[in-house]
């Protein structure tokens, strides 16, 4: 198999969609899935909370992943939300919150969200990462953090992005890759406007495939 190419950096909001709990059980906390989330294929070195990757393993609520320089991992939750972390990547899978997070320290991440809940505002899925962070609905977008920057696209669908101090907000509407790169600037952080990096549409419509969905990029996903 051809090694995918890959995303970029941003904060991203999504909170999974449940089933309504039975009568004899507790209600869950807003932000959990019933279904854990799942390892479905991975290629290279790939850690998992320090454990070796398997196929089928299950993820807790928070999972943390160490990708080596030739390795990604795909994860889906809630059969319709897939979410593939880049090569040499360190990033953490938050579900424990009512926004479901990927916090991301370095590397890329990219997802096709079709199945989720919108419970906070007009987000439901959130990326954080050192200068920038993004809101999502359900929508195709890619991220990736490095020396240069935090980046942001919006592959397919809407994004709403701000810088880590709060300012240079924007609410990113695109059917074909529309991006941001948050870079530092003196004290502040200066928003570039940027084409398509460390991904293409192939990445993005593989990793759709996952989850048996297709992206029409002549009209933005809402």
């Amino acid at each position: 198999m051809k090694t995918i190419p890959f995303i970029a950096a941003f904060s991203i909001l999504a909170a999974t969609a449940f089933a309504a709990p039975r009568a004899e059980e507790a209600p869950r906390p807003a932000g959990t899935v019933r279904e854990p989330a799942r390892v479905v294929y991975f290629e290279g070195d790939v850690l998992v909370d320090g454990r070796e990757a398997e196929i089928g393993m299950t993820l807790g609520t928070v999972a943390t992943f160490e990708t080596g320089k030739t390795a990604f991992c795909e994860i889906v939750f809630a059969d319709k939300n897939a979410v593939r972390i880049g090569w040499n990547t360190v990033a953490t899978l938050d579900f424990s919150k009512p926004v479901t997070e990927i916090m991301l320290e370095r590397g890329g991440a990219a997802a096709v969200l079709r199945k989720l809940e919108k419970i906070s505002g007009d987000d439901s899925f959130r990326v954080r990462m050192k200068s920038a962070t993004a809101g999502v609905r359900g929508t195709s977008f890619c991220v990736w953090q490095n020396d240069e920057g935090s980046y942001v696209c919006a592959c397919n669908g809407r994004v709403k992005t701000l810088d880590s101090e709060g300012g240079n907000e924007f609410d990113i509407v695109s059917a074909h890759h529309t991006a941001k790169l948050y870079v530092p600037k003196g004290t502040g952080i200066e928003a570039i406007d940027q084409g398509m990096l460390h991904h293409d549409d192939d990445s993005i419509e593989s990793l759709a495939a996952r989850i048996g969905e297709t992206i029409d990029w002549t009209t933005p996903d809402r």
